[in-house]
């Protein structure tokens, strides 16, 4: 899509309660978003839609791409300078990096059905492993080491309906099965064979818990999915109701996997209407098609509460700070008090959500072509910032 150019701003449009002249006075920096565009990850400035840095995958303040020339390239987020800039050989995609962006995961060719992969691990100098394993294999995280990946193991590898998370050894090239979750972390027993996990969940999303170091993951629509512990114990589940959707929390220090099953009727609904955000403490997943959310506490992983909320169709997106919950579908962000566990506000919105960011001062919605910023305690509208073929906001940068 071609940008348009409005009085030399870039397509900039800002509005606020403000006399006629004010439409004279160059836009206010503002903090940085990252938003998809058609053309990957980008970070921008919310205040005069500036862009800042491009990229393909985004991980804690670095922006991961490529160069013309095919270097990997690791930009610092919030100026958009290089850090580091390697090259590595082959048809490669980017797949995954380590929340710092020191180490990344490269695939060789497309996405898709295969009988075997190769990935590249690359660091700041370059290649340092570069390995093919048999099946159709999906990098996801590192280990806190760097010594190992977790990878999702399709199956059948050529086509897939299913997978499992599993371990490749970076050093030995082959992969295992996750570790039993146990009392003493020092000790590490593999899941048995015919006990992984194999899941065919959509719509997944993940957050990542730097301090604990957990990725907490979303599935949702698998009835007949049965977990570790209920293959380790036949009939465990028997007479209980069907899980629709689960939160996988896989350990990337311990390289173990606890699922925690959410109430039967998360999941039921649209896929798009499921949503996942971390707060402090806790977890907090919503199901905006059904009115549901439910709180895991972090270390428990257990659901500690479930929370009735307004019904509203749509795409969802959530982000938590400053002691609430905000939720973004449809036309409309709900507000949750996380401390009361209540619905506190609902605010209408012009269009359609495009996703949800918050700071310590600004609530932001993308809206299309646009983002809208909020007052988080108010919802009123203090400013929009115009951005052409803006696709979805994902977080404030910095």
């Amino acid at each position: 899509m071609k940008r348009r150019e409005l009085l030399g701003l870039g397509g900039v449009v800002l509005l606020a309660s403000c006399s006629s002249d004010s439409s004279s006075v160059p836009p206010a920096s503002g903090e940085l978003l990252a938003v998809s565009m058609p053309e990957g990850t980008v970070v921008l400035d919310s205040g005069t839609a500036r862009k800042v840095a491009t990229g393909a995958l985004l991980t804690g303040d670095r922006l991961v791409g490529f160069d013309p020339d095919g270097r990997v390239v690791v930009r610092n987020a919030a100026d958009g300078s290089v850090v580091t800039a390697a090259a590595v050989r082959g048809n490669l995609r980017l797949a995954a990096a380590a929340p710092d962006a020191g180490l990344l995961a490269l695939v060789e060719g497309a996405a898709g059905g295969r009988s075997q992969t190769t990935i590249v691990v690359a660091g700041p100098t370059g290649e340092r492993h570069r390995l093919t394993v048999p099946g159709f294999v999906e990098p996801e995280a590192f280990s806190s080491s760097g010594t190992e990946l977790f990878v999702l193991d399709m199956l059948p590898p050529e086509h897939p309906d299913r997978y499992r998370v599993r371990v490749l050894d970076l050093t030995g090239g082959q992969l295992r099965a996750l570790n039993l979750p146990g009392e003493n972390a020092g000790i590490k027993v593999l899941v048995p064979p015919g006990a992984e996990e194999e899941m065919r969940g959509e719509g997944r999303q993940a957050v990542y818990d730097a301090r604990r170091e957990r990725l907490f993951t979303l599935y949702s629509h698998q009835p007949d999915h049965q977990h570790v512990r209920d293959l380790l114990n036949p009939g465990a589940r028997d007479g209980k109701p069907d899980v629709h959707a689960f939160v996988h929390t896989l350990s990337v220090s311990g390289g173990w996997a606890v699922c925690v099953d959410l109430p039967s009727a998360f999941g039921t609904g649209a896929v798009s209407g499921l949503t996942i955000a971390q707060s402090a403490d806790e977890v907090w997943v919503a199901d905006a098609g059904k009115g549901l959310v439910a709180v895991i506490h972090a270390d428990a992983l257990a659901v500690t509460n479930e929370i009735t909320a307004p019904v509203v169709d749509g795409a969802a997106a959530s982000a938590a700070a400053g002691g609430r919950f905000y939720l973004a579908a449809g036309r409309q962000v709900i507000v949750l008090d996380v401390g009361a566990k209540e619905v506190a506000a609902s605010w209408a919105l012009p269009a359609d959500a495009l996703g949800i960011a918050v700071s310590s001062g600004h609530l932001y919605v993308g809206q299309p072509d646009a983002v809208l910023r909020l007052d988080p305690l108010t919802g009123a509208t203090t400013g929009r910032v115009a951005i052409p073929g803006l696709v979805g906001l994902h977080r404030v940068v910095g």
